[in-house]
């Protein structure tokens, strides 16, 4: 064993503590939001069906086309969607707002069907907008038949899926609001007796870095999970599909993650980093920073093996502010395993001609001029030496 080296030690111990973890769940993945680097990954890839996890998506497309002070009237169809419900009434008047706590803390069916038909105008255009953003999410291995989760053959996802979703979903600054609170008073216009809208997750009393996101069962579907924590500027995004202890499940992934990895930074977006010469310019090079931020999440014990480098490009004058100008790379040993794009910060001109031709004429006028006074110099000492002669033959 004296061959294996400490890094390569690290990773064998790394990946034994990641398959390790005591994770029940059939399928989970774990999400670093801020990079999308998949820390722990089991049967990511495997389509099943997400139940009310779907309901992220469902909010995501509402976030999109409505507004939060609509208002929704409750059909037919709303009213009799089964199971979880707020008990809409048919023609009852209800807010988007309001609705979409619903759906968020209680997992209302009743409001996924009045939010879509409100949207979409019916539930399968609706089903076809979540298909178009999941799409665009880069969740590939997604198709939603309804906005509830309900059971349906053609209704899946898969873990590493949802763990998209539900990052996008924690970027918008509503939702991510909704899904932190116990409950919600919502208003309506004819059910009074059904106001308390109170969160099912019990994963935000249990866990202090816990931000929601959402709960979700059915009987083909066990026992599901969306989880965000956020810890020291860190946001993890977790998801277990069925699973006999979803909570326990989420927190021993969000544990490994806080705990296995640790970001790497490099400067700031408006830093200089470096000067990246620069040819033909009026200064002879040019100041150069980050296109984005530099960041990166790395295993906690490995991280002394991993270094950041800088690479410009050959620049050429004139140079333009905000020019690409080559890259920040992070390597592990020889291998790149993440790159920042760079930028220049200021503009740098051309050396002028007419600066140029000063230079051009004056060394040729320079030299003439030497030539000249060493030319007078010469004839002076000669005439100097002839008067002495002719003063000694005279």
């Amino acid at each position: 064993m004296r061959w294996l080296s400490g890094a390569w030690l690290w990773l064998l111990a790394l990946a034994a503590w990641s398959q390790n973890l005591p994770i029940q769940a059939k399928s989970a993945v774990l999400l670093e939001a801020r990079t999308g680097q998949v820390l722990y990954a089991k049967n990511a890839h495997l389509r099943l069906p997400p139940a009310s996890l779907t309901k992220m998506m469902t909010a995501l497309v509402v976030m999109e086309h409505a507004a939060l002070d609509d208002i929704v009237t409750a059909s037919k169809r709303a009213v009799e969607t089964p199971a979880s419900s707020m008990h809409l009434k048919e023609g009852e008047q209800v807010s988007v707002r309001d609705l979409l706590y619903a759906l968020l803390l209680r997992s209302a069916n009743d409001a996924a069907v009045a939010l879509a038909e409100h949207v979409g105008g019916s539930v399968e255009q609706f089903a076809r907008m979540m298909n178009e953003k999941a799409q665009a999410l880069g969740a590939k291995n997604t198709h939603f038949t309804n906005p509830h989760g309900l059971h349906e053959p053609n209704h899946y996802s898969t873990a590493y899926d949802l763990a998209l979703i539900a990052r996008a979903f924690m970027e918008n600054e509503t939702l991510r609001t909704i899904v932190q609170q116990r409950y919600h008073i919502v208003q309506r216009s004819l059910n009074q007796e059904d106001l308390w809208m109170v969160n099912k997750a019990r994963f935000l009393q249990m866990y202090p870095y816990a931000e929601g996101i959402k709960t979700g069962y059915t009987r083909p579907a066990g026992f599901c999970f969306a989880g965000s924590a956020s810890k020291e500027g860190r946001r993890l995004i977790a998801i277990v599909l069925n699973s006999p202890q979803r909570e326990q499940d989420t927190i021993a992934l969000m544990e490994y993650g806080f705990n296995a990895w640790v970001p790497l930074e490099y400067g700031t977006v408006d830093m200089v980093v470096g000067h990246a010469p620069v040819a033909h310019g009026r200064q002879a090079n040019a100041p150069v920073g980050l296109a984005q931020p530099a960041y990166w999440v790395v295993p906690a014990s490995q991280r002394h093996h991993y270094q950041w480098a800088l690479t410009f490009s050959p620049l050429q004058a004139p140079v333009a502010q905000n020019q690409p100008a080559g890259w920040l790379v992070l390597k592990q040993g020889e291998r790149i395993v993440y790159r920042v794009p760079l930028r220049t910060l200021s503009a740098v001109e051309v050396r002028s001609a007419t600066y140029a031709s000063v230079w051009a004429a004056l060394v040729p006028m320079g030299v003439l001029g030497i030539l000249a006074w060493r030319r007078h110099t010469a004839r002076q000492r000669n005439r100097i030496v002839l008067h002495r002669r002719v003063g000694r033959w005279g």
